[in-house]
């Protein structure tokens, strides 16, 4: 059964497209056998810019090239909109494996109102990676930083979700609000779960360690490795890669690498 992991928080800056885009490597950097998938449905299309450059992602669209916008809207199957990315080791020269990429492009902004009249506008994105589901065994959605219909479609697709909390009150103010929305939707897809939180960066100081300690007594078992504060992401995310390639041996790479071992350990 393909694993679809949404990775989401309506609260911006909780590191969310940095723990997808490291997740997706980090998949197939621990196995190159395993077949991934990054599902970009975030309109900031910060993951489509780190893999496939700011151009793809920002610029004038390219004839020929179909992104997550046309794919929602039932303009073209999501099989016509993958990219292929080869993933490198660190000296740049030697591939360690491929995934594909469902770009996002800043014109999906608009898809989020085109949606609200159309049927089954929840349901998008299910319907358009029913087709190809079967042929990954994980697909990691990088969702929006909202509640709104394009994070819905991508709740209603997935089998697990996992949330990057950043330290502070207001995140475990905003968990109580997506936990509602998660539960809702539930009622739709109840095969949904919440298959783990992620304390994202963190640092040494006392609300950091006040907040995984809310977090460890809320989600228990849930509580997954934590990311630490590291400059080395916004760099790598500027270099156009993960962080693996970027610096394999940084304690950065290494809690990346804690985090993949521990959701394939719980698959």
């Amino acid at each position: 059964m393909t694993r679809i992991i949404a990775i989401a928080n309506q609260k911006g800056g909780t590191g969310k497209t940095t723990t997808a885009i490291n997740l997706a490597a980090g998949l197939v950097r621990a196995n190159p056998r395993h077949r991934v998938m990054l599902a970009d449905i975030d309109p900031q299309a910060n993951g489509t810019a780190v893999f496939l450059g700011v151009p793809f992602a920002a610029g004038p669209r390219l004839d020929g090239v179909n992104t997550m916008y046309e794919v929602i809207l039932d303009q073209v199957a999501a099989a016509q909109a993958l990219q292929t990315v080869t993933l490198l080791e660190g000296n740049g020269e030697t591939a360690v494996g491929k995934m594909h990429i469902l770009p996002s492009h800043l014109d999906l902004a608009s898809a989020e109102l085109e949606l609200v009249n159309l049927f089954e506008r929840e349901r998008r994105l299910r319907h358009a990676l029913a087709p190809i589901v079967n042929q990954y065994d994980f697909i990691i959605i990088d969702c929006p930083p909202s509640l709104g219909l394009l994070t819905v479609n991508a709740l209603m697709t997935a089998n697990e979700v996992l949330i990057p909390v950043d330290p502070g009150l207001f995140p475990l103010i905003g968990l109580n609000l997506l936990n509602r929305t998660i539960e809702m939707v539930r009622q739709a897809n109840p095969s949904l779960a919440i298959s783990g939180v992620v304390p994202t960066l963190v640092d040494r100081t006392a609300l950091a360690r006040d907040t995984q300690q809310e977090l460890a007594a809320t989600f228990g078992s849930r509580l997954l490795p934590a990311i630490p504060r590291r400059v080395a992401f916004g760099e790598a995310h500027a270099a156009g890669q993960d962080i693996f390639a970027y610096d394999l041996s940084s304690d950065s790479a290494s809690a990346y690498a804690d985090l993949v071992k521990e959701i394939m350990r719980r698959g």
